[in-house]
């Protein structure tokens, strides 16, 4: 990912869409899940900075810090004042991410970008504070390659697939424990945003809460969100 990247993400309808829905269920995560007031964010693989933002504002966080390890998207990034990104593997220790400072660890679009969970699941562990969460979104599988083949998306590097199965395994190797699954983003609606068609995320967050329960609705659902804590 690089600059032109960036530029998209500010101006067109879709990426828009997408990051402001991942910022939304995060914060909708974590006000069912940690509930303290002005969290301290640590977001994993930011890109520009945008979803931090989003996420930040929702909660009214007292300070978030990303993680990004491409120079140009960080040289783009337009960021309020209490967030701050810094350059860095998302695998391993940073400065500007003390061990046990955090409330929430989010990592939106970025575990399947990852050549070693593992490893970044241990780090999620450390950077937390004891009963800190971590929320995590990714593709479902069959959906992204469906994206991909219509050239929905970039031609980006996915290093591997991720389902409930497979983040279960994940949080196992970090010390974390798993809270939920859920699917997210019903493809027809999550498709409105390519017709630039105006949709509010809250709307789309809030019509998959009504339909996902019905099972062939909720396959259909082309996202996944993954939310997990460290043990007190």
């Amino acid at each position: 990912m690089d600059a032109s990247y960036a530029r998209d993400r500010q101006r067109k309808p879709h990426l828009v869409f997408r990051y402001r829905c991942r910022a939304l269920i995060a914060a909708q995560m974590y006000r069912r899940f940690g509930g303290l007031s002005s969290p301290r964010i640590l977001d994993l693989g930011s890109a520009d900075g945008l979803a931090m933002a989003e996420t930040h504002a929702l909660l009214r966080a007292s300070e978030s810090v990303g993680i990004e390890f491409a120079p140009d998207l960080i040289a783009h990034a337009q960021l309020p004042p209490g967030c701050g990104l810094h350059q860095g593997d998302v695998t391993q220790p940073h400065a500007a991410a003390p061990d046990g400072s955090f409330d929430l660890v989010t990592a939106l679009a970025v575990l399947e970008h990852v050549d070693h969970p593992d490893e970044l699941a241990r780090r999620v562990f450390a950077a937390l504070r004891p009963g800190g969460v971590f929320v995590a979104t990714c593709p479902y599988p069959v959906w992204d390659q469906i994206s991909g083949a219509l050239r929905l998306h970039k031609d980006e590097h996915h290093a591997g697939a991720f389902n409930k199965s497979r983040f279960e395994a994940f949080a196992a190797a970090g010390g974390l424990e798993p809270l939920k699954y859920q699917r997210f983003m019903l493809a027809p609606v999550g498709f409105l945003p390519y017709l630039r068609i105006p949709l509010s995320p809250a709307l789309s967050l809030a019509a998959d809460r009504i339909l996902a329960p019905i099972p062939v609705v909720n396959l259909a659902m082309v996202n996944q969100v993954f939310v997990a804590r460290r043990p007190a």
